[in-house]
Order: structure tokens, then sequence, then C-alpha cells
């Protein structure tokens, strides 16, 4: 009981509940008291006018014998006896002039009952002689006091009433209602905790008396909520941490099960393998064949990684074609990890390569896969990203290929990177800039130049061309950055054309990458540049690779066409290397070829590229092409090319890449001379 009445005067419900009903007691206690003592003041002053009424008669007739005869004492008497009685507290008698005999008492300082009584001497002959009056004043001021009495009584019993009232009705509320809604909000928030409460049982409240009330119906409605919650949770969960498609675990899950991992090697100093695996070749089956056949495709995968990792791996579909693979079990060494990972992957590549029947189609798969180890000292974020640097040097080596990871993967990777952002500001930080090789028509004169893009690393060092291209082409940043290139060549020969035309070049060669080539607009756009900076097009030479028309035929002589009939020329680079070249030459509108540099490395010690090289320099001067050859470096290949007839040459034995004012001054009479 003590407990009880402790927890309710904690409550706040009840206490509010409490003062709820304790203020409108108290209100209504108040309103009654007060309709009580105006009842009573009203009563009391009728009775005093009552007993008013019953004094003025009682001594009337006594007053108006002892004014007629003038028996002054006897009026005193009778005067003094009214102020005997507690409510009157002043009396005065006049006579018939109105002269005051006799005056006894004080008149109140507030108001009280005034009354006047007329004293008439009645004859015998029943005529009426007026004597004079009495004139008192009574209150009900000790009425009054033994009223206030009593009221402050009454007000004190009821305080008392009221907060024993309080008390009881507090120590009800809780026990009936206010625990209850207790106990509800406390099971509440254990559902709003840990997982919305799934280990949290029904609700139930210590009740020693149920009806079937109101809290019974919401302890129903909470357990049916919460089961409701409980269900809708593992629902949403599941399907949070699961791909739809096939399943398995999603990249959330996979993740968190590698920080799992991870633990557990440091627990127990072991080593478990991350595999990333991607689907070769599988964005064209998918195109080819439909998306609805790609999704069974893919849980046709699933369903066989299932199968092969059975309980000692867990396989995981992060996005598209790509699966994770984790080792469930740790082992006690790095070179065990390793053996068994690559045992793995070799079965799940067998695995995938056996045939399976989508749409009436036989089909059969291969995969890249790229293997990262874990253990005590490895970070979740550092592992997935090391299986996917594997993974994507895997893809690179060709299909069905195993890579594991090693530190000099993420060197490449992080250069990788590193070019990407010098590359994605190049423009906007003037890191690109252009070098001119001059081409030689003999000994001393320089008939043509190559432009060749350089590319500065911001810190004072050059990016390798070898390097920095590659990355250009793979990003598709080769279009606006190759069009910047163009734009550098025009401003240049805009800005030094008197120099240019007074050294008797004929033409300036310039590089277009096969992507800059087939992007949308190339023609229009070079025309543009050509009249802005009002280059005459016949003095350009765009030079293109075998690779450019390796894809669209039709659509390389198309735009090749359009440049070619405002005045621009096209010349092969690295002819005699690719399986097709001499296919090409009757459509393609070309000026020039270039023989490969690894041809000119050997002609002087080959037969063979010696045949080539000769071939070459014939085929192109029946088809009226010059042929220039690049990668000159001796004075043998140069009179050996010259015997042959070569038109042009450009080489480290004429002369290196010039910066641009050194290839201004190389222009100038006394500079046009051979280096070396």
């Amino acid at each position: 009981m003590i407990k009880d009445l402790v927890a309710a005067a904690g409550s706040r419900l009840a206490r509010r509940f409490a003062a709820y009903t304790i203020g409108l007691s108290v209100v209504i206690a108040l309103g009654t008291s007060l309709m009580w003592v105006y009842s009573s003041y009203n009563r009391i002053r009728s009775d005093l006018n009552k007993e008013l009424d019953q004094i003025e008669h009682s001594i009337k007739n006594t007053l108006t014998i002892q004014l007629w005869q003038m028996n002054l004492k006897g009026l005193r008497i009778i005067i003094d006896d009214l102020l005997l009685n507690k409510n009157i507290v002043y009396v005065k008698l006049v006579d018939e002039k109105g002269r005051t005999l006799i005056e006894r008492g004080r008149l109140p300082p507030g108001q009280g009952i005034v009354r006047s009584v007329p004293l008439y001497y009645r004859q015998v002959n029943g005529k009426r002689i007026y004597l004079g009056k009495l004139v008192y004043v009574a209150t009900i001021e000790a009425s009054l006091e033994n009223l206030k009495y009593y009221f402050i009584k009454t007000l004190i019993s009821w305080l008392f009433f009221f907060l024993f009232l309080g008390a009881a009705i507090q120590l009800i509320y809780w026990l009936s209602t206010a625990r209850h809604l207790i106990a509800i909000k406390d099971y509440a928030s254990r559902i709003r905790l840990g997982g919305y409460g799934r280990d949290v049982g029904q609700l139930k409240l210590n009740r020693s008396v149920g009806g079937g009330d109101e809290l019974d119906e919401l302890v129903d409605s909470i357990n049916e909520m919460h089961r409701e919650i409980v269900d809708q949770f593992a629902t949403i969960e599941y399907q949070s941490l699961h791909d739809a498609l096939t399943g398995l675990p999603n990249r959330r899950m996979i993740k968190r099960l590698v920080e799992q991992a991870i633990e557990d090697c440091q627990a127990n100093n072991g080593f478990r393998a991350l595999l990333s695996v991607d689907l070769d070749n599988f964005k064209l089956l998918n195109e080819s064949l439909g998306h609805a056949a790609g999704d069974e495709i893919l849980r046709e995968v699933a369903n066989r990684l299932r199968a092969l990792s059975g309980s000692k791996f867990q396989p995981a579909r992060v996005s598209g074609d790509h699966f994770l693979i984790l080792q469930n079990e740790a082992v006690p060494d790095y070179a065990t990890a390793k053996e068994t990972a690559a045992a793995f992957a070799k079965r799940l590549l067998s695995s995938l390569s056996e045939g399976m029947t989508i749409d009436g189609r036989n089909i059969k798969l291969s995969a890249s896969v790229g293997i990262a180890l874990l253990g005590p000292e490895s970070k979740p974020d550092t592992v997935l990203k090391q299986a996917d640097i594997a993974l994507h040097h895997a893809m690179s080596q060709g299909r069905g290929q195993i890579e594991f990871f090693n530190p000099v993967m993420q060197r490449m990777t992080d250069r990788q990177l590193y070019l990407d952002h010098l590359i994605s500001n190049a423009v906007a930080e003037d890191l690109l800039y252009m070098d001119y090789q001059p081409k030689f028509c003999g000994p001393e004169r320089i008939c043509s130049a190559e432009a060749l893009a350089r590319l500065r690393d911001g810190k004072g060092g050059l990016i390798p061309p070898g390097e920095f291209i590659p990355v250009l082409e793979q990003t598709g940043a080769i279009v606006e950055i190759g069009d910047h290139l163009v734009k550098l060549v025009f401003q240049f020969i805009s800005e030094h054309q008197k120099k240019i035309e007074r050294a008797g070049l004929d033409s300036l060669a310039i590089n277009v990458s096969p992507v800059q080539f087939s992007s949308a607009g190339f023609a229009d756009r070079m025309i543009d540049l050509a009249r802005r900076y009002d280059i005459p097009p016949k003095f350009i030479i765009f030079e293109i690779t075998e690779e450019v028309v390796v894809g669209n035929i039709e659509h390389v002589i198309d735009v090749m066409k359009r440049l070619t009939s405002s005045g621009f020329r096209f010349s092969i680079d690295d002819f005699g290397t690719g399986y097709s070249s001499f296919r090409y030459l009757i459509n393609l509108p070309l000026a020039e070829l270039k023989i490969d540099r690894s041809l000119v490395k050997d002609i002087t010690t080959d037969s063979r590229a010696q045949a080539i090289v000769t071939t070459i320099i014939d085929m192109a001067h029946n088809f009226s092409l010059e042929v220039v050859a690049e990668g000159v470096e001796t004075k043998e290949q140069f009179e050996y090319l010259r015997q042959h007839g070569c038109d042009q040459y450009q080489g480290f034995f004429f002369s290196p890449p010039l910066s641009a004012q050194d290839f201004l001054t190389l222009l100038q009479p006394s500079g046009t001379k051979r280096n070396g």
C-alpha cells in the first residue's frame, strides 16, 4: 500500500487527474459555501427584523404611557432594557417637537438597520395625540461573527476533506489507470528500440480484475500492432539486406558480413578471402536477349553460386552482374587462404562456363574474378576496394581471368584516379600545351611538322602521352580535350602565320583520336575552328589510325569527304601494323601514309621489314600518296628510305619534338638545319 501511495505521488498523470478533481470540488465547495453564507445572511436579517417587530410590539404601549406621563425614569429603564439586546446599539427618544429626551448607545460605523417608532396616545373619545418617536439602530455584527466562525470551521473541514479526497482519488486513479498506462508506455518504448522489439513479448497488465474495458481493448490493439510491426520490420529488413532479383545478400549486407569476418580474424588471428566477380560481356547479352532474359541469367548464376558455395562461402549480388563472395570460415595462415580462394575461383569459372538454356537458347558464360585477402589488420572498406581493384585488373587481362590484389594494382589505380583528376582540370588550369616535331623533305629542308600533345602535372613535371592519352580515350574526355588541342594548334598557326609561310611549310599534322573522330559534329567543329582562326584548311593534315575505320566505314568516309571538300587532308598513322591496312586505301580520301616506327627500326637489319617498307612506298605512290617515315634515328635508316623513294622523314636523327618557341627558331633561315 505504501509503495502504491509513493508511486501514485510520483505519477504525473495521477497527480494531474487528482488536481483536476480537487479543483472542480473546490469550485463546487466555494460556490456552495458562498450560497450558504448569502442565505444565512438573509436569514439573520430576516430573523432580526422579526425580533425587532416583537420588541416594538411589546414595549410600545408601556413606552407611550410613560411618555404621556413624562416619567423619564421609567423611559430610561425601558431604553436601557432595549440596549441589553446584543443587536441594538443605539436608541434615541424625542418629543413631539423633535427635542431629544433620552439618547443611549453609539451609532455604528457602517450601515445598520434604522427603525423609527411613532408614539401616539389614544384618548377616551378615540382621538390620538402625537407624543414623539423612538428611533433606534440594530446591527447583525454579532451574528456575522458567529457566521464567520462557522464559515472558517466549515472551510477547514472542507480543506481536510479535499486533501483526503485528492489522495484517495490519486491512489484510485493510479491503481486503476495510471500505472497501466505507464506500463503501456514502457512497453511501447521497448518496441521502438532494438529491431522494433522482436525480442519483446506480448503486453500484459497486472490487473487483479479485468472486465473487458477500454484498457483491455487498448492492450489487445497494441499487441496486434506489435505483431504487425515485427512482421513488417522483418520484411523490410530482409529487403534492405537482400537483392530483390536473386534473393542473395546485397552490398549493405555483405559489407556487414565483411566487418564481422574481420572481427573474427582479429579474435582468432585468421585469414579469409573476398572474391569480386563480374560476368564477361553481360551487357551485350542483356541488350541482345532482352532484360527479362538477362534477369533469368542472373537468377541462374545466383543459384549456381549458392550451390557451389555451400556453407563455406557466402555469395552476394551488389549491382548488375557484379557479385561478391565471402569466405565464411577463417584459415590459420595467409597462404592457405590464398590457395582456398584460388581453388574456389576456378570451380566458380568452371560452373559458370557450363551451358544454360534461356528462352530456348543455349548460353555459355565466362567471368572475371578479383580476390582480396583479409586478416586481423584489414579494414572493411579497404578490403572491398581491393577486391574491386583486383577485378578491374582481371577484366583488363581478357575473359575468364583470376587476379589477386597486390599493392602494385593499388598504385596503378591511384595513378589512374590522379590522372582522371588532372585531366578533368587540364583545360581550366592550362595544363595542356603542344610540342612540334619537324618533318624533313631532305637532309636540310623542313616541309611539315606534327603537333604533339603534352600535359603538365601542375608540379613542374610532365605526364607522358602514352599514359594520359589512353585515360582520355577511356573516360571520353578525349573529345573535349582533343578539340581543345586542335584549338591550340590553330591559335599557334594564326599567331605565327607569317613566320610559318616564310619558312615554306606546306602542312602541319594533328593527331585525331578514334573517339574524337567518331563523335557527333566532329567535321562541323573543325570547319568552324578553321574559320574562326582564319586557317587555310589545306594546311592541316589530320592523322588518324586504322582503328578509326574498323567501325562504320560509311560514316568514316562521309566525315572524311566532308572535311576534304573543305580542304583538309588526312594521313593514316602507324601504317603497316593493322590487318586492314591495304583494304581501305581505295575508298578513303587520303593524302599520305606514315610508316610505323616499328618497321623503320629494323629496315637496315631485317629483310622482311625492308620488303614491307618498300612495298608500302611503291603502293602509296601508285595511289598518289605521300609517304612519311616516322622514328628515323640513324643515317643508315635515312639513306635506305631516301634510296627507295620516301618523301618525308620524322625522327630524332633530324629533330626531337620541340617547344613552340624552339620550333619557330628552327624555322628561321639560320636555324633550319638537321640536328645531330
